[in-house]
């Protein structure tokens, strides 16, 4: 049964180093339920948790990264998503760009407001920052995740290039949102009204 992003029962926090196993259990079941049919199936059960736990060490170690998690009171485990931000790794990236890296949900949790509630979040992070604008990377074909960020305001900004995930190459297009010290509007990257 999925929970609901209630606000009483909904907590969103920074990450600790404390946090890297359990980020990485949720990180790699969220991962593979995302992009089961994007990528061949070998290459998802090849995904290792001690990878994972790995990745998640050195992030949280990254001062120049941001890791929220939302904690539900009713779930078990309480961990049920997570997103990270910092500066854009982009080499096209100017200054004050920042990047909004993943945003995992849990898969029972989806489409119950968690998503929305950790990438607002998220937004307001990275303005906390500094940052004026952000960009994202999404796989191509990964519909779901194309039709959230548009819902949130993010906009194709026509930039594409072919990645190597797990031995296998994709193609990711990235989204750009500006203006990130007001709440965005669905379709611009401008601020809401």
């Amino acid at each position: 049964m999925p929970v609901e992003a209630d606000p009483g029962r909904l907590r969103i926090r920074l990450a600790t180093p404390a946090d890297a196993e359990p980020l990485a259990r949720l990180h790699l079941a969220s991962y593979r339920a995302a992009y089961q049919g994007l990528l061949p199936a070998e290459a998802l059960s090849g995904l290792r948790a001690e990878d994972r736990h790995r990745r998640w060490q050195v992030s949280l170690g990254d001062a120049r990264r941001r890791t929220l998690i939302a904690e539900h009171a009713d779930a078990v485990p309480a961990l049920i998503g997570f997103a990270e931000v910092g500066p854009s790794r982009d080499d096209d990236a100017g200054t004050g760009m920042g990047e909004l890296m993943s945003l995992h949900v849990r898969q029972s949790c989806w489409r119950a407001g968690v998503g929305r509630a950790l990438h607002d979040r998220a937004v307001a992070s990275l303005a906390a920052g500094g940052f004026q604008a952000a960009t994202l990377w999404v796989l191509a074909g990964n519909w779901p995740a194309r039709a959230f960020y548009e819902a949130m305001g993010w906009n194709h900004d026509g930039t594409a290039r072919e990645h190597v995930v797990r031995g296998v190459q994709v193609a990711e297009i990235r989204y750009r949102a500006g203006c990130l010290d007001r709440p965005l509007s669905p379709g611009t990257d401008r601020p809401g009204s």
